[in-house]
């Protein structure tokens, strides 16, 4: 629908189209430098989540502090949004250090890992979204010639200037779309921060766990190299047989295979941690650290009781849902159609007279009323609302499962080393002097140093365990698939 008027004035103006060409540039400027619609203030972008207020619960969240996205910031200057061009996905790697201790490892893998780095682009591409989803429309300028040659003339020529008008708040709703979707990004930023943490500890404890079965093993290889040659003393002195000295070797090449495995193992873990620090070819010398710190019979109802707010998969899930109900609220002010209004000036050659044209657009939405958006987004309402359900029944299905896997594994881990391990040992050193003494043969000394050994094996496994177990409890349980 559009209505349009005409002044019609006599003037007297020079013909030619270096006039138009005039009126032209005239109006570029006037639409560049005050457009029809008045300029409106864009709101302003939802502050990125400091990692003590995702992470108020856990201590490893100091560690992601260095990485948060506040560099990811647009600024409004003269009414126009500028936004600063994306960080680098991985700083300059600094120095490697002489110790591999797990929080050297934890900063270097938060700066480099791509999965980082992605996620922050993320949080990146949807600050720019969100930017442009609160752009008006640029106005449009037209230049029209009618009637040319008619009474030997040039006609008419006008320049029009068109500009779309959006109603109903249409640019600030879909703005805030895009602010929960932009938090929904800074909340899977943080589930990659710790997602890599968890894989990262969990790695790490693997591979120190191999580091000290390497050790072991090497004990056991001196042990029983040590034992062959008292066995050959004694067979030379003819007070045990042969058999004793073949068992002897035996065992000691059985040693040597043990410990050839566990450096193999120790190689393939070390590489496994590379890979989850983010640089698969990190060459790793000695780790150190204590094996079995954090162990200890802390209950876990404080986690449990604020797992829903620190929790950054709740978080997003959260976010999803205001998203869907903004966008609700989107789809609904589509139905109010947006105004086109245009302006414009003209002269007419035939006559010498100057006009100016007025007109108003509008569509009407006698057909079309956004029913099938309006629609999808009840749907997506509900769809999000359920999610939210869903992510909080798996927390804690799966704070259940690893808890229940670090009890299990630190009570086994307790015991080998508050009484077997004990009795193992005094067993050993019995076992050793009966058999110095004449009194047992050489089989029960071996079979008590297996013994000893084996256990010990088994105290580093229960370990294992337990600290895998309790990287994925520290780090909020995120070591499922992206949502």
């Amino acid at each position: 629908m559009r209505a349009e008027g005409r002044l019609v004035t006599r003037v007297q103006t020079p013909r030619g189209l270096g006039c138009l060409a005039a009126l032209i540039l005239v109006a570029g400027c006037h639409s560049s430098a005050a457009p029809l619609t008045t300029r409106r203030q864009p709101l302003p972008l939802p502050p990125t989540p400091t990692p003590a207020a995702t992470a108020a619960v856990m201590p490893i969240a100091t560690t992601a502090e260095a990485v948060t996205v506040s560099h990811l910031q647009t600024t409004d200057r003269s009414s126009r949004e500028v936004v600063e061009p994306p960080v680098a996905i991985a700083e300059a790697v600094e120095p490697l250090p002489e110790s591999w201790t797990l929080e050297s490892i934890e900063a270097i893998a938060l700066r480099a890992h791509p999965m980082i780095g992605e996620a922050r682009a993320e949080v990146e591409s949807t600050r720019g979204r969100y930017v442009q989803a609160g752009l008006p429309y640029n106005p449009v300028l037209q230049y029209l010639s009618e009637e040319i040659g008619n009474s030997a003339s040039s006609g008419l020529h006008s320049v029009t200037l068109f500009q779309q008008v959006v109603t109903a708040n249409k640019l600030e709703i879909a703005q805030q779309v895009e602010s929960q979707e932009i938090r929904v990004r800074q909340a899977r930023l943080r589930i990659a921060e710790l997602r890599v943490l968890t894989n990262v500890r969990a790695a790490f404890a693997q591979a120190m766990v191999c580091q000290h079965r390497y050790e072991i093993a090497l004990q056991i290889v001196e042990i029983a190299e040590k034992s062959v040659h008292s066995v050959e003393s004694l067979l030379a002195a003819k007070e045990v047989s042969k058999v004793a000295l073949l068992q002897a070797e035996v065992e000691a090449e059985a040693a040597r295979i043990t410990a050839a495995n566990a450096e193999t193992e120790l190689r393939a873990k070390k590489r496994a941690l590379a890979a989850a620090m983010g640089t698969a070819d990190q060459d790793f010398g000695r780790l150190s650290g204590g094996i079995d710190d954090d162990l200890t019979a802390a209950p876990w109802e404080a986690l449990i009781a604020e797992l829903e707010v620190s929790s950054p998969e709740i978080a997003a899930a959260g976010s999803q849902l205001e998203r869907a109900r903004w966008a609700l609220q989107l789809a609904c002010a589509q139905v109010t159609p947006d105004v086109t209004g245009q302006f414009g000036i003209g002269f007419d050659d035939s006559s010498d007279d100057a006009f100016a044209t007025i007109g108003v657009s509008v569509p009407l939405p006698i057909r079309n009323r956004n029913q099938g958006n309006i629609r999808s987004a009840r749907a997506e309402i509900v769809a999000a609302t359920a999610a939210v359900d869903r992510t909080r029944l798996s927390l804690s299905g799966r704070l259940a499962d690893a808890v229940g896997r670090y009890q299990m594994a630190r009570q086994r881990y307790r015991m080998l080393q508050d009484r077997v391990i004990p009795n193992a040992m005094e067993t050993l050193e019995l076992s050793r002097k009966a058999f110095e003494a004449g009194e047992t043969d050489f089989l029960q000394l071996l079979t008590a140093q297996r013994t000893l050994f084996a256990t010990r094996l088994d105290l580093l496994n229960s370990l294992a365990d337990a600290k895998t177990a309790h990287a994925e409890i520290e780090g909020l349980l995120v070591t499922t698939p992206d949502n």
